[in-house]
C-alpha cells in the first residue's frame, strides 16, 4: 500500500547527492511514489505537519541497493555448484537445470531469490539470461505481488545455420514479441532486455547480422543489451585464439558494446579494452564473491573506475555465490582490491556504495530515478538499523554500512513508496509458504538433475 503522504523523521540520511550529503537528524518526506523533501526534522515536521509519521529513530537510510548481476533463478540451487569452474558449473549443473525444469520450479526460485533481495535492501536486480521457455506471465506477476524491481534479460540465440538477414530478423522479432509483452508491466517493475549470447567456447557459433539486428531493436525500443563478457581465462583466450583480437575489440565490432550494454564480469579485461569500453561508454557490472568462489579472475576495478568505466555491483548467483547480498559484495569488493593491491584505500567504503546505487541505476539508465536519496526520484528507500552490537559505535557511517552492515540490519524497504518490508516482515507475503515449498522442491531436484553436495564429510 503506498501511502499518500509520508514524514520519515529522526534519521541519518546517506543521500548519494551530488555533494554526497550525509545529513544527520534528518527527514525525507515521499509523496505517493515521489521523494517530495529531504532535509532535517525539525524544518520538515512542521512544514509536512500534516503526513502522516513513521519514526525512523536509529536509522540509517540509504538508497535501495541495485544488483545488477542476478541469476535469480538459482537459489533452490544454493550449494550445488561449490568446487565447481565454470565449465562443469554449466555443463553439468546451470544447463541440466534450464532444459529440465519445471517452469513452476523456476517462478519458485525467482521468488525465494526476490524475497531474499527484497529483506536484504535490495529493490531492484538484472537478471541477464531468463530462459525463454520461462513462465513470464506468472514471473511477472509474482514481482508485481512482492513489489520489486526487475530488469529481465531474455535471453537470446541466433537462428541455427548459416547467417542471414532473413534468420536475423526472424530470431530477434521473436523476441520481441515477448518483450513488448512484459516491459513495463506491473506498474513499471518490470523491464525487458536483451540478453545476449555471444561466443564463449569452442563450438560456438557467429552471427554478425543477428547482433546487429539485436542492436537495431535495443536502440529502437529503447532497452538495454546484457552479457557475460572477458569472464573466465579460458573465454577470452578463445576469442583471442579463434579471431585474433581481444573480447572488447570483438564486441565493438559486432555491435555489442555502447552505452545501453551491461557487461557482466570483465576479469580478464587488459587495459586496452579498458579504453575501449570508455570510449563507447559501455558499463560493466562486478561480481566479486562469486568471481573469488569460482577462482575466475580479479577484476582490474581502480583502473576501470580511473578510465571513467560505470561499474556496478551484482551478486550473482545463489549457485556460485550462495546468496543475494549486496552488503556481502560491497564489502567484499573493497577487501579484494585491497588484497591485491597491497594498499588499504585502493577500494574505498564510499565508491563501493556508489557502486551498489548510483552505479547500478546509471548500468540501467535509470540515474534520472533512482540510486540517490533527492526530491523528484522515486522513493526507493532502505532503512537501516544500526542500533545492534556490530554496527555500534558509528564513528563512520559508511565505513559501517560496507564493513560492518549485513542484511539482518535491514528494517524497512520502501520501492517507489510502497513498504514492501516492515521491520523486517514483507506485508501480505506467505513467505512461510516459500520456505516450505523451496524446502520441499529441493531435494526433487537435486535428484533430477543428478548431482550431489560438494560436501567432504558423511551425512547421516
Amino acid at each position: 500500500m503506498i501511502t499518500a503522504m509520508l514524514l520519515i523523521d529522526q534519521l541519518t540520511v546517506v543521500t548519494m547527492d551530488k555533494q554526497r550529503r550525509i545529513l544527520t537528524d534528518a527527514a525525507i518526506v515521499i509523496d505517493r511514489k515521489i521523494i517530495a523533501a529531504v532535509g532535517k526534522s525539525a524544518e520538515l515536521t512542521t512544514k509536512y505537519a500534516h503526513a502522516d509519521r513513521l519514526d525512523g529513530h536509529g536509522m540509517v537510510a540509504i538508497p535501495g541497493l541495485i544488483d545488477a548481476h542476478c541469476h535469480a533463478d538459482q537459489s533452490l540451487l544454493r550449494g550445488l555448484g561449490d568446487k565447481m569452474h565454470w565449465i562443469p558449473f554449466l555443463d553439468d549443473v546451470v544447463e541440466p537445470w534450464l532444459v529440465k525444469r519445471d517452469p513452476a520450479d523456476g517462478v519458485l526460485a525467482n521468488t525465494l531469490a526476490m524475497i531474499e533481495m527484497l529483506r536484504g535492501g535490495t529493490t531492484c536486480f538484472v537478471s541477464p539470461n531468463v530462459d525463454p521457455r520461462d513462465d513470464y506471465e506468472s514471473l511477472t506477476a509474482v514481482i508485481g505481488q512482492l513489489g520489486i524491481r526487475a530488469v529481465l534479460g531474455r535471453f537470446i540465440v541466433p537462428a541455427e545455420g548459416s547467417d542471414t538477414s532473413g534468420k536475423a530478423q526472424q530470431a530477434v522479432g521473436a523476441a520481441v514479441k515477448v518483450m513488448q509483452q512484459w516491459h513495463a508491466s506491473q506498474h513499471g517493475l518490470v523491464s525487458m532486455w536483451f540478453g545476449l549470447m555471444v561466443p564463449r567456447a569452442a563450438g560456438d557459433t557467429v552471427h554478425p547480422l543477428f547482433y546487429r539486428e539485436v542492436a537495431i531493436e535495443s536502440a529502437r525500443m529503447g532497452v538495454g543489451i546484457v552479457y557475460h563478457f572477458c569472464s573466465e581465462p579460458e573465454d577470452a583466450e578463445y576469442i583471442v585464439n579463434e579471431f585474433g583480437m581481444r573480447p572488447a575489440e570483438w564486441s565493438r565490432d559486432h555491435h555489442a558494446l555502447g552505452k545501453n550494454v551491461l557487461l557482466i564480469n570483465g576479469c580478464q579485461v587488459t587495459p586496452h579494452e579498458i579504453g575501449i569500453l570508455a570510449s563507447t561508454g559501455t558499463h560493466l557490472v562486478h561480481s566479486p564473491v562469486a568471481n573469488m568462489k569460482m577462482a575466475t579472475g580479479i577484476l582490474p576495478l581502480p583502473d576501470l573506475l580511473a578510465a571513467g568505466v560505470n561499474v556496478a555491483l551484482g551478486t550473482d548467483g545463489a549457485l556460485n555465490n550462495n546468496s543475494y547480498d549486496m552488503f556481502a559484495e560491497m564489502k567484499t569488493a573493497c577487501l579484494l582490491q585491497n588484497a591485491v593491491r597491497k594498499s588499504a584505500s585502493a577500494m574505498t567504503a564510499e565508491t563501493a556504495l556508489e557502486m551498489a546505487t548510483l552505479g547500478g541505476a546509471r548500468a540501467i539508465h535509470r540515474e534520472h530515478e533512482l540510486g540517490s536519496i533527492e526530491p523528484g526520484k522515486l522513493a526507493d528507500i532502505v532503512l537501516v538499523d544500526m542500533n545492534r552490537t556490530h554496527t555500534l559505535p558509528i564513528h563512520d557511517v559508511v565505513s559501517n554500512l560496507v564493513f560492518c552492515t549485513n542484511n539482518s540490519n535491514v528494517h524497512t524497504v520502501f520501492v517507489g513508496g510502497r513498504k514492501v518490508v516492515d521491520a523486517g516482515t514483507m506485508p501480505g507475503v506467505d513467505v512461510a509458504d516459500v520456505l516450505q515449498r523451496a524446502s520441499a522442491r529441493s531435494a526433487v531436484i537435486r535428484q533430477q538433475l543428478g548431482v550431489e553436495t560438494a560436501g567432504a564429510w558423511p551425512v547421516s
